[in-house]
This record gives structure tokens, C-alpha cells and sequence, in this order.
């Protein structure tokens, strides 16, 4: 009896939903809706769970450059410390040296001190640039005359390859409103990374006018050059291409920076084992034209 029950219920449900079309269409909508739901919210879920999982494969990434960061550092920074202690030592303690020691001496102890002075530099130009902070003070420079001074003081150091950097080619004169310092510091960082991996052969810096009036700017040297894979990154913050060369691998990056804030590019033209062109391009409205104001 209560199965009849039961089974009468349900004839009349059906015969209820059959009679009434628009109530069973309604009825359809919900159970579609629903399925609709459920199938977002399990979507949303995975989504959700691959966000968590990028954010903690950031999270390992972001603490294996901070570790390997901290470790190049103490590195970078304990190397010409121990040189300059170790030298001073021997100057101070040694009174029989030769004055052919006592100035190798010395020379080591300023190559090292000038090292960590422009390794603690860039890490405040860093830091600045990372806090939108970092200062431009633009004046009228003589770009001719710049580059040639770096070339000169670069070439007066003895660099253990015996590289003279030289500069091959420019306008008959040119002068931008810029910050002579920041400019410098690029062209130098260019010069001290081509030095670095460049055995033998040669470095020559240059620029040129293009035809759309950009600027563009060149060190060219015959090292070791790099992959395709390392361009993408080179001048990303705290990247080495090579880990047994000195650096903490952010001069590339403060010099895109820079190029960067006057509204230009930078880049890499290399294939490994044939050297590399770094270079980078500036506007033609930073050329400052009226030199009678010089």
C-alpha cells in the first residue's frame, strides 16, 4: 500500500510537469544553472590552485636569488677586504721591502679599495633605482670629449689582457643635455663588462646619427660572447653569465635603467664565441645644437 503510495505521488509530479510545459522549462533552467555553477566554481577552485602554486614557486625562486645574492655578495665584498688587510699587514709589518714591492702593494690595495667603492655605488644606485628615487642632473656635455676620457683612464690601468679600448668612431662634434655622470657611468659599465670577457683581440666604442636622428651608441669586442639564452636576461638584476668573473651582475642593469629614464633602448648583438656589441640608442631632441652657449 505505501508503495502504491509512493508511486502514485510520482505519476501525478509527472503529470503535473507534463501538463505545465513552462513549469518544467523552468525547472530544466535551475538544473542548468546549476550544473553551470557547480562547473565554475570548480574552475575558479583549479584557478585558484594554480595561482597558490605560481605564487609559491615565485616564493622559492625569490629566495634562491635572494640566497645566491647574499652568498655573491659576502663573496664580492670579503674577496678585497682580505686583499687590502693582507697587504697593508705586509706593509706595515715589513720594514726590508723593496720600493718595487712596497708600490705593487700599495697599486693592489687601491685597485681593491676603488672596487669596493664602486660596488657599495652601484647597490645605492640600485637601491634608488628600486624606490623611483634615483637623481638626474642634466647638463650640457661634450660627448666627444666623455668618451674619450674613459677610454683614457680605462687604457692607463694595466688590464691583465692588454686590451687598449679604443674609440673608432664619431661625429666631428656632438653635445647632449644630459647627466654627465649617469652617461659616463653606462659607457663605463659597457667598457668594464666587454674587459672582463675579452682574452684578446680588441674593444672599440662608437656612435652614430641614424636616419629617424636617434643616437646610437656601441662597445664592440672580440670575447667570448654570449648565447641566446643569455641575452634574454642579461640585464636583468643580479644576473652572471659567468660566476668566476668579479660582479654582483647589476651594472647592465642600472645602465638600462638610465638609458631607459632618457627614453632609449638597450641591447646585445652576440653568438657565443664571437663576441659581443653592446649598444643602446638615445633620442635626437637630448642633442644639444647651439654650442656658441658653450
Amino acid at each position: 500500500m505505501k508503495f502504491s503510495l509512493v508511486a502514485l505521488s510520482e505519476l501525478e509530479i509527472w503529470d503535473f510537469f507534463l501538463n505545465n510545459p513552462v513549469v518544467l522549462l523552468c525547472f530544466g533552467v535551475i538544473i542548468l544553472l546549476l550544473i553551470v555553477i557547480i562547473i565554475i566554481l570548480a574552475i575558479s577552485r583549479s584557478r585558484r590552485l594554480r595561482v597558490v602554486e605560481q605564487l609559491q614557486e615565485t616564493i622559492e625562486e625569490c629566495n634562491k636569488l635572494k640566497s645566491a645574492f647574499v652568498s655573491n655578495m659576502t663573496h664580492e665584498i670579503r674577496t678585497p677586504l682580505n686583499a687590502i688587510v693582507g697587504f697593508t699587514t705586509v706593509l706595515a709589518e715589513t720594514d726590508d721591502l723593496k720600493r718595487e714591492e712596497r708600490l705593487a702593494f700599495l697599486k693592489e690595495v687601491n685597485e681593491n679599495k676603488d672596487y669596493l667603492i664602486e660596488l657599495v655605488n652601484n647597490m645605492l644606485d640600485f637601491s634608488k633605482i628600486e624606490a623611483h628615487v634615483m637623481g638626474y642632473n642634466d647638463v650640457d656635455v661634450d660627448i666627444n670629449a666623455l668618451i674619450q676620457e674613459i677610454c683614457n683612464t680605462v687604457n692607463r690601468h694595466s688590464n691583465p689582457s692588454g686590451i687598449q679600448v679604443q674609440f673608432v668612431e664619431h661625429l666631428p662634434e656632438c653635445r647632449f643635455r644630459i647627466d654627465r655622470q649617469r652617461f659616463s657611468q653606462v659607457i663605463d659599465n659597457l667598457v668594464k663588462n666587454a674587459l672582463k670577457f675579452t682574452a684578446h683581440g680588441s674593444i672599440k666604442i662608437g656612435y652614430r646619427h641614424l636616419s629617424n636622428h636617434n643616437f646610437y651608441f656601441y662597445v664592440s669586442d672580440t670575447g667570448c660572447g654570449v648565447d641566446e639564452e643569455q641575452r634574454k636576461a642579461i640585464f636583468d638584476c643580479f644576473v652572471k653569465m659567468n660566476y668566476n668573473v668579479r660582479g654582483v651582475g647589476i651594472g647592465l642593469s642600472i645602465s638600462k635603467s638610465i638609458i631607459e629614464h632618457y627614453g632609449g633602448g638597450i641591447g646585445v648583438d652576440s653568438k657565443r664565441g664571437e663576441g659581443a656589441t653592446f649598444y643602446f640608442t638615445l633620442p635626437g631632441d637630448l642633442e644639444f645644437s647651439e654650442y656658441g652657449k658653450f
